[in-house]
């Protein structure tokens, strides 16, 4: 055939290889190109502001006391009371760890960045077209009273170069804009945000719950062994000193968990989240609004607790797209 011998010989000769494998090793996952702060493991499913040393920290708080008392109080309790109390404890606890770790390690409501580019850096501080983005504008949110409407600031984030929602705001820590951000914990090393606030409200709560248990259960262990031996507390004390203890180190462990519990309840109640309280404290009492209170405190606290948990924008475990903007840092005007 014409042609054929000539074209298939020119060029040195090499292995056949398939295009599709040497393209799958040139592609990466969206966390592998993420501009912010943040760090990702287990190929973008678990991410952190930073080292996750304080994430161990409140682990470990949480795992050497309940390792203690399943080593030294569970199995009297098991024996000699009732099995059914160290299953409820071991419960509580695997809730509380499941919600540390989703609250720590998942994608708090991240925003995509590049969405909304002005035309210029010098463009997008004067109000204008369309085209031209000014930092701030307000849009009427709805009658708050009959006489005062009320109007909520949408801003422009000169970083991430988007319109970010009524109470999305700019994390420094993350270096970037989180949807409905309630605050960054330092405890957990990430930010409270849309996707992960009701299992931050969860692991608090089932703290608070977990401590409690736990003191009552060696309280229990130490007094039932004065009643059965009828001995004094002082000789109970001294054969069950490890139960003892964490009676006192749950105690002590969840005034602050609790505190913190009843602090979200009553913003949930009000139809806030941090950052709007804290804010809401600087303007005179008669000037404060709540836009997102629905006068009802049942349906404010299941709007948070139970509405449909939102997607995740940036999806760090999925393979990066060619061209996708949203994943890029700004350049430099």
């Amino acid at each position: 055939m014409p042609g054929s011998t000539e074209e298939r010989g020119s060029g040195p000769p090499g292995p056949v290889q398939n295009p599709e494998i040497e393209s799958s090793r040139h592609h990466l996952r969206n966390y592998q190109m993420f501009p912010g702060h943040a760090t990702f493991y287990l190929k973008g499913h678990f991410q952190s502001a930073g080292k996750p040393f304080s994430v161990l920290v409140v682990f470990a708080a949480i795992a050497v006391p309940a390792g203690l008392f399943f080593g030294f109080t569970a199995p009297w309790i098991w024996n000699n009371i009732s099995p059914s109390l160290p299953i409820v404890f071991s419960y509580i606890l695997l809730l509380c760890v499941m919600s540390l770790v989703r609250s720590a390690g998942s994608d708090p409501g991240i925003l995509p960045r590049n969405i909304h580019i002005e035309t210029s850096d010098t463009e997008k501080r004067e109000a204008g077209p369309l085209n031209i983005a000014p930092l701030s504008v307000t849009v009427n949110c709805r009658q708050y009273d009959e006489d005062r409407p009320l109007y909520l600031p949408i801003n422009y984030c000169t970083v991430c170069r988007i319109w970010r929602p009524a109470r999305a705001i700019h994390c420094r820590d993350c270096d970037s804009c989180i949807d409905f951000m309630d605050h960054h914990c330092a405890w957990l090393n990430n930010c409270i945000g849309a996707r992960n606030y009701r299992y931050f409200f969860c692991f608090i709560l089932s703290l608070s719950l977990l401590e409690y248990f736990m003191a009552a259960l060696c309280f229990l262990h130490v007094f039932a062994w004065r009643h059965r031996k009828s001995s004094t507390t002082s000789a109970a004390v001294r054969c069950a000193p490890v139960s003892f203890a964490l009676a006192i180190y749950g105690v002590l462990g969840s005034i602050y968990p609790t505190a913190l519990a009843l602090y979200h309840i009553f913003l949930m109640s009000r139809g806030e989240n941090t950052r709007e309280f804290l804010r809401s404290r600087r303007v005179n009492k008669l000037e404060r609004r709540r836009p997102y209170d629905t006068r009802n405190i049942r349906r404010n606290v299941l709007y948070v607790v139970c509405a449909p948990r939102r997607i995740s924008y940036i999806r760090p475990w999925a393979i990066a797209e060619e061209g996708d903007r949203r994943l890029e840092k700004p350049s430099s005007q």
